[in-house]
Formats: C-alpha cells, sequence, structure tokens
C-alpha cells in the first residue's frame, strides 16, 4: 500500500535520485520539479525564463527539496551540455531526464515563415535531441536511466492552424521510439507522456474563453481540462522503479479526449 496521503505525499521514491526537468518555470514542469522535490529527488530545473525559475525554486524548497536552477535555451547545444555538467558537478551524478520545454503554434500552414519553423522545430524536437544525447553517457556508464518526453496528443491527430506543431509532436514521440531501441542492452527505460488539454501558459489564452472551455469539454469524456499535477503524476510513475518494463511507450493523459475523435 502506498504510504501517501491526500495533499503530502509521504512517499520516497526517488530518494538518493537526481532528476534534471526542462521548461520548469511553469505548468507541467514546474508540477513535476516539485513532485520529484516531495519524493526525494534533488533537481535541476532549467528554463529561459528566470522569474519562473525563481518561483519554481521556491515551490521546490518549501517541498523539502534541493535543487540547482540553471537559465539554458534548449535551441543551443552548448547551455544544454554546460546544464548536464553542471548537474553532475553539483550532485555527483544523474538518473532522470525530464524534456519537457516546448512552445505551440497557431499558424496557418501556408502563411507560416522559415523562422517560425525552425522555432518550434528546435524547441520541440532539436531541444530533446540535446538533452537527451548529453545525459546517456552518464545514464549509460551507470547502467541505469529514465528519460521521459513530453508530447501531445496533437502528435497523433491534426489541429487547425497547428501544423508544424503537430509535426514537432509526432517526431518527439518516434524520437521517443528510437532512442529506446539504441538503449536496448542498457537499463535505460525510454518512454514519453503525451497530454490532451492541459491548463498551462500555452493554453491559458484559449482557456480564456468560456466557448472554448465549452467545446473541449464536450471532447472529454471526463468533462475537465487537465491540470500540470495530472502530468507530472504520469511523468513520476514512468521515472519510477515502477515502470521498469516500460520502454519506448508513449502514455496518453488527456481525459479520454481521443477516444471520442472521430
Amino acid at each position: 500500500m502506498s504510504d501517501c496521503q491526500e495533499g503530502t505525499c509521504r512517499c520516497k521514491r526517488f530518494q538518493g535520485k537526481v532528476a534534471i526537468v526542462t521548461g520548469a518555470a511553469s505548468g507541467i514542469g514546474q508540477a513535476a520539479a516539485v513532485q520529484f522535490a516531495r519524493e526525494g529527488a534533488k533537481v535541476t530545473i532549467c528554463d529561459v525564463n528566470e522569474t519562473g525559475l525563481e518561483k519554481t525554486r521556491e515551490m521546490v524548497a518549501a517541498a523539502g527539496g534541493e535543487c540547482l536552477v540553471i537559465k539554458v535555451n534548449v535551441r543551443l547545444q552548448v547551455e544544454v551540455e554546460a546544464c548536464v555538467a553542471a548537474t553532475l558537478e553539483k550532485f555527483g551524478t544523474l538518473d532522470i531526464l525530464v524534456n519537457n520545454a516546448g512552445t505551440g503554434q497557431f499558424t496557418p500552414f501556408a502563411m507560416m515563415e522559415n523562422e517560425e519553423y525552425d522555432r518550434v522545430m528546435d524547441i520541440n524536437v532539436r531541444g530533446m535531441f540535446f538533452f537527451s544525447r548529453a545525459v546517456l553517457p552518464t545514464m549509460m556508464d551507470k547502467d541505469y536511466g529514465k528519460i521521459v518526453n513530453i508530447t501531445s496528443i496533437m502528435g497523433e491527430v491534426a489541429g487547425q492552424g497547428q501544423s508544424i506543431y503537430n509535426t514537432s509532436k509526432g517526431a518527439a514521440k518516434m524520437m521517443t521510439q528510437g532512442i529506446a531501441v539504441d538503449c536496448s542492452g542498457y537499463h535505460i527505460n525510454v518512454n514519453a507522456v503525451a497530454p490532451g488539454m492541459v491548463l498551462t501558459g500555452l493554453t491559458h489564452n484559449m482557456l480564456g474563453d468560456e466557448d472554448q472551455v465549452v467545446y473541449f469539454l464536450e471532447k472529454i469524456p471526463q468533462r475537465r481540462i487537465g491540470v500540470p499535477d495530472d502530468i507530472a503524476n504520469a511523468i513520476l510513475f514512468l521515472a519510477s522503479d515502477e515502470a521498469t518494463y516500460i520502454h519506448g511507450e508513449t502514455l496518453r493523459v488527456d481525459g479520454g479526449m481521443l477516444c471520442t475523435r472521430m
């Protein structure tokens, strides 16, 4: 039986573990960082939003955790590799990577500029590539590791004005599977979480429209919009030793939204 009580988690699944969470200044990344800290992990939190990172640092401290705060642009290989090196220098090891940093896109395909394409693909795919490649030598040397990538149900179904976002998330899903295959023979689990409609900074404006909320509630069998902790719960499960036989999978956390798509 789990030794967790509502509102206060007394589980220590990640005692002695070290995690890096990208895009940790808000939303899903922030929720995951706090949950890892609450369950005993030391956490490196990174993002381009320094104000948001400070808020996350305060939340991690309030949860009784220790964290390293680093401003990182995931589009830049040198910053990614410096973040991993700083984590190893600070904590001495590295066990978990959560590739959460991401961005949206709401431009019709015919109007897309090259710069917008590059921005979306760089943040949503290239950053995942840089971070995953940077952590794997350590994980392979210790024959242990967990990589959890955040994709989206929009990597499986198309959304209007989101063609490149769809493309990036589909690529992220396949990169998850490819890394998983290439890690065969090591005790490294590589999986993904595909959120549905979740209230984050990327969806805040959309969900500020009451008609849009009604529209989505009609599409979601659970009849509610997801919150960051819903996704963080799945991330922590896949990052835990409870999920050692789950590999190369994408776990949808969407309230059943895709079940109803015709």
